[in-house]
């Protein structure tokens, strides 16, 4: 991962050497060769978000549908700080036949009492020696779940304005961009028959 990283780093200064060589030595107006300085250096600000991913950020989007949970950490709310928590998993996704892909992966996923008790037991599960099998439904992708459930808990539509429930919280529109995550024991992989 590092080599690929420093290959696209590399690749982009070569380019922004050939670009500004060429723009200096041009005719053109300065304020296109302006112009093309900084749309290379927005490249380079693209490329390190791009990038994250290799580094092994954790991913926002969804899990795969059946996984094997590896390990987890719940991060609290902390409202003095303005952050609103967070769930870590370590997935390895399972194929039809139970066996898994050998590829872990790292989840973050919006914090919630319930699932962070069902992520807590989960990890003692597997503490205790218990491998454990997760299964998700389909995630919104994205901090938007956040911001969703915000202006839902606050009354606000989509569109800006507000509900007309008179001060009610609609619990189920709150609660809709929490994932549904369960934890159970391991299945055993599938054989094939024997002859």
């Amino acid at each position: 991962m590092t080599t690929t990283l420093l290959a696209i780093s590399a690749a982009y200064v070569v380019l922004a050497v050939v670009v500004l060589s060429m723009g200096l030595s041009s005719r053109f107006a300065w304020w296109v060769k302006a112009g093309a300085i900084v749309v290379s250096s927005v490249f380079f600000v693209e490329v390190f978000f791009a990038s994250k991913s290799l580094l092994g950020w954790p991913a926002s989007g969804g899990l795969p549908a059946k996984f094997q949970l590896l390990w987890t950490r719940v991060v609290e709310p902390d409202p003095k700080l303005g952050h609103r928590g967070a769930i870590y998993l370590w997935v390895e996704e399972i194929d039809t036949n139970n066996v898994p892909s050998g590829l872990p992966r790292s989840y973050r996923l919006p914090y919630s009492v319930k699932l962070a008790d069902r992520t807590l037991k989960a990890r003692d599960e597997i503490m205790a020696g218990n491998p454990q099998e997760g299964r998700a439904e389909d995630l919104v992708e994205g901090d938007d779940m956040m911001g969703a459930s915000a202006k839902q808990a606050n009354n606000e539509q989509p569109d800006g304005g507000t509900s007309s429930s008179g001060g009610r919280i609609d619990l189920d529109a709150v609660l809709e961009p929490i994932p549904r995550v369960e934890f159970r024991p391991m299945s055993n992989p599938l054989l094939p028959p024997k002859p």
